[in-house]
């Protein structure tokens, strides 16, 4: 993919590699979150670019990937980097900066990420909340978080019910700038009218 400089890693594929490698934590998911990443392959661009960002159900999307999309798969999280790297019908590329060695992710710059375009992004948020959004327990995430979502033409909420209604301590986004969120049953009805009150598609699963 043209454009991608800095600290991008493209990464490669390593000659013995298993083209169905599953990322890391992938049978860590509740049934909730599986159907959650399952759900997300429908907002899918037939080709482009997309960001899947760190945690267990993008991991899982990553693994469900068709075979043929022939995606550009931008990412923060070093799981999905390597479980991708084997596919040869995706370009991968590991968005560089200070990695976490407890997450599995890099925490990538806000001035790399205005340099890029992304045609899809999928983001999780630690709280969920109608009132003030999407929010993350860590503050030095949002500067690198607010340009993910700048930098996309469409974003994809993943949120499982136990995330709704949660208010951590750092705003990123407001649900008005979410295309769609896509969460499960478990999410009260009441909950789900006043998400949709805010702006974005919700696809209950």
């Amino acid at each position: 993919m043209s454009g991608l400089s800095g600290c991008v890693t493209t990464v490669g594929h390593p000659a013995r590699a298993n083209a169905t490698t599953t990322p890391s934590g992938t049978g860590r998911l509740s049934a909730a979150e599986g159907r959650i990443a399952r759900a997300a392959l429908s907002e899918l661009p037939y080709d482009g670019v997309i960001m899947l960002d760190a945690g267990l159900m993008a991991e899982r999307i990553a693994w469900l990937l068709p075979v043929g999309c022939g995606l550009n798969v931008l990412t923060n999280s070093v799981p999905v980097a390597l479980g991708l790297a084997s596919r040869r019908d995706i370009s991968v590329h590991l968005l560089g900066g200070r990695v976490s060695a407890a997450a599995g992710t890099t925490l990538s710059s806000a001035r790399l990420l205005e340099q890029l375009h992304v045609d899809v992004a999928f983001v999780v948020a630690d709280g969920v909340s109608p009132e003030r959004g999407l929010t993350c327990a860590d503050p030095a995430e949002v500067t690198t978080r607010q340009a993910v979502v700048r930098a996309s033409s469409r974003v994809v909420l993943l949120a499982d019910h136990t995330r709704i209604g949660g208010d951590r301590i750092a705003r990123f986004a407001r649900l008005r700038e979410m295309d769609c969120l896509i969460t499960d049953t478990g999410t009260a009805p009441e909950d789900v009218r006043r998400l949709r009150g805010r702006g974005p598609r919700v696809l209950v699963v």
